[in-house]
């Protein structure tokens, strides 16, 4: 077989051309199928909510601190050994020069001798020298000492870092730096809240990474050569969930934490109004000269969110903060043909027939082509979206051939087919429900945010694809699909090589091939799309490639051309 990417191109356009027809439209179920979309987003919200992994600090070692080292410019920096200063001197004694300071944390100034700089603030430097000078010069000598660059040192990075080893770095470098060096912290075990600094195999300085997250507190601390940093494994946690702007694990620094300390670290949402605590307790049931039996109970209490200031929580406890407040109504945006207001409030539960009774309508409103559009289905939409486009990437990845023109073949596919799987991930849905002929509109419950478009009527059909002339042609009720193809010029071929659409006012479609010769009638506002069948042969994913361009249209009303 001989194969031809450009004639590949052209087959994978042609299938992207069959869809053309369902842009602005985004929902294929049935009112019923809409209704169960939404009980399944729930569903599925709920096992996500269930698997929270996320620890508190997570984002914390991305990189941000590795590729920038400490200035050494922080006037409480003391001096140590091996860092660069730049003395001048002038008047009485003419002298330049830029010294390392030595082993015994001096430097050496000619005509004066040592001079003893460790341990010194970077701000008292020149008053330190100035002064050991004068011991020599009592007057007419000006100094300026200045520090240039830091100690190099060599830390060792242990512990529960994901890559321990020895990293070099500034003396004045934060351990934010060198633990970000080493890859930052184990997520199944090391701990934010206990890491040590050990020199001489003597702890120097405990550091709460929680306090930088949470007060940007970070203890002053010279590093040396030699020093370790020690990531020690997490203590207990707390796992939280719901109205609350990081949901994950939070980690205590000691048997018990503060629910008003977490809840405020985690920040709540406004509609938060209860908190409820599950937590684990540890029951004696019996015991004996020899054995203490225990076992772990499970205790579920609930609290107003104003009413937690003394309430610690265990390690292993779960925090759930919940909005109680049900809602008396709802808002919905009214958008296109009528004279009402552009935000409705209704009472909770009303359907689209209270909405559509309140609704002033125009002369030129078309309530029989009513569309809705609903974020929950938008959301599912997605998620399915991803699901085969995960699907198709696999299969390009995996797939085997067995002869080397296949293979050639695979890999020509494989090329096309990620570029445009790399395009459709950033498709977002629109959620539309489509609203079947005969639905019961008092059957269809509104929910908070739907987005309701009542289109106007138009006395118009258009007619696009393989015509001579795609335009607009005024109704005409004695007119079949033919004539009004003929009134655009006529199809390019015989009209029997094309797959022809309809698409009525309210977003559904027609495939009217096998009616053409029944003369199938047309409505006022249908469009009419004539479309070239592509040719599939020789393509070996033309199924998977042709249902995701149907699935991309119909839930995002995008055509993603490849």
């Amino acid at each position: 077989m001989v194969f031809n990417i450009k004639n590949m191109k052209s087959m994978l356009l042609s299938i992207a051309m069959v869809f053309a027809a369902l842009v602005n439209f985004s929902a294929t179920a049935s009112v019923q199928q809409s209704m169960q979309v939404d009980a399944d987003t729930e569903e599925v919200k709920q096992i996500q909510d269930t698997s929270v992994t996320k620890r508190y600090g997570h984002w914390l070692f991305n990189g941000g601190f590795k590729d920038q080292a400490f200035s050494a410019v922080n006037p409480l920096y003391k001096i140590s050994q091996g860092d660069q200063l730049l003395v001048q001197l002038w008047g009485g004694i003419d002298f330049q020069a830029q010294m390392t300071v030595d082993p015994q944390g001096n430097i050496f100034i000619p005509k004066v001798g040592p001079v003893r700089v460790s341990g010194v603030s970077n701000k008292k430097l020149n008053k330190v020298v100035l002064s050991s000078i004068k011991r020599v010069y009592k007057s007419n000598v000006s100094v300026y000492v200045s520090l240039v660059s830091n100690q190099q040192v060599k830390v060792f990075l242990s512990g529960m870092v994901n890559n321990p080893g020895l990293y070099k770095g500034q003396s004045a470098d934060s351990i934010l730096r060198f633990i970000d060096l080493a890859g930052g912290i184990r997520n199944d075990m090391g701990s934010y809240r206990n890491v040590q600094v050990k020199r001489a195999n003597k702890v120097v300085q405990t550091i709460d990474l929680y306090q930088f997250l949470l007060q940007g507190i970070m203890p002053p601390l010279q590093l040396q050569d030699g020093d370790v940093i020690f990531v020690a494994g997490k203590n207990g946690e707390v796992t939280l969930e719901g109205e609350v702007g990081f949901e994950g694990r939070f980690e205590l620094s000691g048997k018990t934490i503060s629910l008003k300390h977490i809840l405020a670290a985690s920040v709540t949402h406004e509609k938060a109004t209860h908190v409820t605590i599950i937590s684990p307790l540890t029951a004696k049931l019996s015991q004996s000269k020899n054995t203490k039996l225990a076992n772990r109970i499970i205790e579920a209490k609930q609290y107003d969110i104003n009413a937690i200031d003394n309430i610690n929580l265990p390690a292993g406890a779960m925090v759930k903060v919940s909005s109680q407040v049900r809602a008396n109504s709802i808002s919905i945006s009214l958008i296109g043909e009528h004279k009402s207001a552009q935000e409705m409030v209704l009472p909770w539960g009303a359907s689209l027939a209270d909405l559509i009774n309140s609704v002033e309508m125009t002369k030129l409103s078309n309530a029989d082509a009513v569309q809705l559009f609903r974020q929950s289905v938008a959301e599912r939409q997605y998620t399915m979206l991803q699901a085969s486009l995960s699907s198709l990437e696999q299969t390009v990845l995996t797939a085997r051939s067995n002869t080397k023109e296949s293979a050639e073949l695979r890999k020509a596919e494989a090329d096309i087919i990620l570029q445009w799987v790399a395009k459709a991930r950033q498709v977002q849905p629109k959620g539309q429900v489509l609203l079947v002929a005969g639905f019961d509109a008092s059957k269809i419950i509104l929910q908070q945010g739907d987005k309701i478009v009542i289109p106007s009527k138009k006395n118009l059909v258009m007619i696009h694809g393989e015509v001579l002339f795609p335009t607009a042609v005024a109704y005409n009720n004695k007119f079949s699909i033919e004539d009004f193809v003929k009134q655009a010029g006529g199809a390019t071929d015989d009209l029997d090589e094309f797959n022809v659409l309809v698409m009525q006012p309210n977003g559904s479609f027609i495939n009217v091939n096998d009616l053409l010769s029944k003369n199938k009638a047309i409505n006022p506002g249908d469009e009419i799309f004539v479309l070239a069948k592509p040719d599939l042969k020789g393509f070996q994913l033309a199924k998977d490639i042709t249902e995701l361009i149907y699935q991309v249209a119909m839930s995002a009303a995008v055509i993603i051309a490849l």
